[in-house]
């Protein structure tokens, strides 16, 4: 077996042909990247349960699972409105994977590109967050609501000293301007800072939540898929 691990950009790295793994090796290895989210209380081991997860911090991603239906699950990031999200999150492909997509977007780079009075004006700019059924995905097990005390820098710089956008434009941003919001979505879903992952079985992809967004493709196949998703601090 030939191992081989790709930093994709700064906050994403893919590793390929990793093979099959045991639950319990995957959370020994994800606990070396920073402390896994676990369930709590009753509430968070309901969830935990009710998208079939194994082992307490790992989540099926699968039809019944979270985030089950074939339809498109369009950009988004990880919780951007909990002030306690998890900034990383791994996502290991199980079995079925192959003909699935997931596409990631290097908001830092992004960021880099643009002219320098918009990244001026995008310094003064905070905003909050929230979710809307049909924003990213019309899930049911998410409720609409709007974290008005949580607000966020428009330009962010994360635990590992990157500066990039924060921008999961289609969950609610409240506080951006429009025109800036339309010329930034413009800009970042240019294709230079995008990367497909065409998935196979054994792979795994650990993206940071804060400088990238991402999108799962159409899969007709959601009830052979399994994949694993941890969330880290």
């Amino acid at each position: 077996m030939e191992i081989t691990r790709e930093k994709v950009f700064t906050d994403l790295v893919c590793v390929t042909n990793l093979g099959q793994i045991s639950p319990e090796e995957e959370l020994k290895f994800a606990e070396t990247l920073g402390k896994v989210q676990k369930p709590e209380n009753e509430r968070q081991l309901e969830l935990h349960k009710q998208f079939k997860g194994e082992l307490p911090g790992i989540v099926h991603v699968t039809e019944g699972g979270l985030f089950g239906h074939k339809k498109v699950l369009d950009w988004h990031a990880n919780k951007p409105s909990d002030p306690n999200r998890c900034s990383m999150v791994w996502i290991y492909a199980v079995k079925g994977s192959e003909g699935s997509i997931t596409s990631w977007i290097d908001n830092k780079k992004a960021y880099e590109d643009l002219p320098d009075e918009i990244k001026a004006h995008c310094h003064n700019v905070e905003f909050t967050c929230g979710f809307k059924v049909g924003g990213y995905t019309d899930d049911p097990t998410f409720k609409e609501h709007h974290n008005k005390d949580n607000v966020h820098k428009l330009v962010y710089t994360n635990e590992y000293g990157q500066k990039g956008l924060f921008f999961p434009f289609l969950q609610i941003m409240e506080g951006i301007p429009k025109t800036l919001y339309d010329y930034l979505k413009a800009h970042i879903l240019q294709d230079k800072y995008r990367y497909d992952h065409h998935w196979k079985d054994g792979d795994l992809v650990v993206s940071e939540q804060w400088l990238t967004i991402h999108k799962r493709h159409t899969f007709e196949k959601m009830n052979e898929r399994l994949m694993h998703r941890i969330a880290i601090w």
